[in-house]
């Protein structure tokens, strides 16, 4: 897999962690929807590392976790459900 197909992977995988849509990262960010859809599609070659930033920041995540073969997003989603759930008692 290369860089590109790893970032849109573990970009969708943020997204359903934290329950947002591709939509609600255009609106959370100034990146467009065409370059989140070519972003998220691993069809995009060469992204701009203030867009990555951009992306992470609005994923409250690092950077360097979206360009990362080995992150699991599981255990965030879970931490995320927790923390949830803890707000709510």
């Amino acid at each position: 897999m290369n860089l590109s197909e790893i970032f849109a992977l573990n970009v969708k995988k943020r997204l359903d962690a934290i329950n947002l849509t591709k939509k609600d990262l255009a609106q959370l960010t100034s990146v467009s929807r065409n370059t989140i859809n070519a972003v998220t599609s691993g069809k995009a070659k060469m992204i701009r590392f203030e867009t990555i930033e951009e992306i992470a920041r609005a994923l409250k995540c690092k950077p360097q976790q979206l360009l990362d073969e080995e992150t699991d997003w599981a255990i965030y989603k879970w931490a995320e459900n927790y923390q949830r759930g803890l707000k709510h008692e």
